[in-house]
């Protein structure tokens, strides 16, 4: 049982089948049908996300990955980067010119004109596309938005270096939902406990 301070108890429990899991209650629910040990409270690899994940049913991965219009936005500009260094063979002062006039925090206001005028100044005129396309990218950096902008910009994505059926421009936004590292969490603190009851009987 979970309690947020002035606030009721929340409920995580979990059920096991042989080597299978079954993680329920107030967060939601997830299922364990990978697993090739019998799993418990003790051994759930707290530490190892990805293993984690491995682990869980393909129901379970859907309905835990959602999308976040914010780190979409900062996906994007992390790919930016690695496409300047490793495509454009850009100098990391120059990266970091490029992040001081045009980040996640300021690409709203930046139009194309300054941008053609920052790329003339600091004699950066062959990434002017790969900027603009970004500017591009954040504008649809939204749910519904980003899968069907890519689909209609693939091509273009192999003027920039990148491979288009394998950019990690296609994950941008996704991540895992908080209520499951709260489950997670519950069941690391119920072993952590079970174990010192043990010690101590």
């Amino acid at each position: 049982m979970l309690r947020k301070p002035g606030s009721q108890y929340q409920k995580v429990c979990l059920y096991r089948d042989g080597c299978n899991i079954f993680v329920y209650g107030d967060y939601g629910q997830f299922t364990f049908d990978s697993m090739t040990w019998t799993g418990s409270v003790y051994n759930l690899e707290y530490d190892n996300i990805g293993y984690q994940m491995e682990k869980l049913n393909h129901e379970s991965k859907e309905s835990l990955r959602i999308f976040d219009d914010n780190k979409c936005i900062d996906d994007i500009f992390e790919w930016l980067k690695e496409q300047l260094e490793s495509y454009y063979s850009l100098e990391e002062e120059e990266i970091e010119k490029v992040s001081k006039f045009f980040n996640s925090d300021t690409w709203d206001n930046v139009d194309e004109i300054e941008i053609e005028e920052f790329c003339d100044k600091n004699d950066l005129s062959e990434i002017e596309n790969i900027i603009d396309f970004t500017r591009e990218c954040c504008r649809n950096a939204e749910e519904y938005e980003w899968i069907p902008f890519l689909r209609s910009n693939y091509n273009r994505l192999y003027d920039f270096g990148d491979e288009a059926c394998e950019s990690w421009l296609w994950n941008a936004g996704k991540c895992i939902h908080q209520r499951y590292f709260i489950c997670m969490y519950a069941l690391q603190v119920c072993g952590e406990k079970l174990s010192k009851q043990k010690e101590n009987t």
